[in-house]
């Protein structure tokens, strides 16, 4: 069996931050990736993505990256190490001291990227087709100068749940969309969950780290790049396999009003094209408002409702969340 190597922090990058054990399985020392994927990771067992991608057409011209963000779980990161040692494509695993948030652990996995273009993947993600790399790769070759380039992504591989109707609900109609409808407003859309961008690009913006939690980094990323970089949206889809129960899911919407909040003082112009903050923006004159939130509330959460009203609902109720956030 392959063994990954651990390496010494002495031998880390200085610019690798925070410190971190970084662990490298036999064929990352000779690659030459032409594609660099890079994950952050935080309580979630990344091995079947590893074997996925390990099992794409033109894997070898990939290496992948995975940055643990503090999880401290021995035996995710053990199995995630033995997956790793099982397949034929360059894998490094690297597990932060401490949780600091999807955008620095965006930043730590990209900071250990050797190629010139890098693909951004949640953990929870899956590629939909064995030609996905190499439909990245075409898309590469056919650009002329640094871009980003956007996959999109679907419900294909995610078994349908009762429990999570409504974020399905909620993603098939807000970001299950194809290509053509991405492109009409190319910043909004960069979902960073499956996202292909020149290095060139991650050096001059990265991630912000002030975006804590969970919840509109990316989109504040895909703004800024779209100012400076043309952002190219393209039909290589990769499944989105987390999705959340009601609770989980309405308690990261209610736990994100600030990071929000960031986005519209940062890019006020792009905001008002959002329907969603001007909603917000109307609910903050509206009387009795934490009532009418409880209401919303209630409705998004009671299953016996058609998940169409539930659904209306939420978007609601995620308004007047962020009403008291601006």
């Amino acid at each position: 069996m392959q063994m990954l190597a651990e390496t010494s922090p002495a031998l880390v990058p200085s610019f690798a931050q925070p410190p971190e054990r970084v662990m490298d399985n036999v064929f990352w020392r000779g690659a030459a990736p032409r594609i660099s994927i890079c994950v952050p990771a935080y309580r979630h067992d990344v091995s079947e993505l590893i074997a996925a991608l390990a099992a794409c057409e033109d894997a070898g011209l990939a290496e992948i990256i995975v940055h643990d963000d503090g999880t401290a779980d021995h035996d995710t990161l053990a199995h995630m190490q033995y997956e790793a040692s099982r397949q034929r494509i360059a894998v490094r695993l690297i597990a932060a001291d401490a949780n600091r948030g999807r955008a620095s652990a965006r930043n730590g996995a990209i900071a250990h990227a050797r190629a010139d273009w890098v693909l951004l993947l949640d953990a929870d993600m899956l590629p939909d087709q064995e030609d996905f790399l190499t439909r990245y790769l075409d898309a590469m070759d056919a650009s002329s100068a640094p871009a980003v380039i956007v996959g999109g992504y679907s419900l294909r591989h995610t078994r349908k749940d009762a429990s999570k109707a409504l974020h399905r609900w909620q993603a098939e109609a807000s970001e299950c969309l194809d290509a053509e409808r991405r492109q009409e407003a190319p910043g909004r859309y960069v979902f960073s969950s499956n996202m292909l961008a020149h290095r060139t690009i991650l050096d001059m913006i990265p991630f912000d780290e002030a975006f804590s939690g969970w919840g509109w980094e990316d989109t504040d990323w895909g703004i800024r790049a779209t100012k400076y970089f043309p952002v190219r949206h393209i039909n290589n889809t990769a499944t989105h396999l987390g999705l959340d129960a009601d609770a989980a899911l309405m308690s990261k919407y209610a736990r994100s009003g600030e990071n929000f909040a960031r986005l519209v003082k940062a890019h006020p112009d792009e905001a008002r094209t959002m329907p969603l903050f001007r909603m917000a923006r109307r609910m903050r004159s509206l009387p009795l408002r934490g009532a009418a939130r409880k209401v919303a509330g209630w409705a998004a959460r009671t299953r016996f409702l058609p998940v169409s009203l539930r659904g209306r609902a939420l978007k609601t109720w995620r308004a007047l969340v962020y009403a008291e956030a601006l």
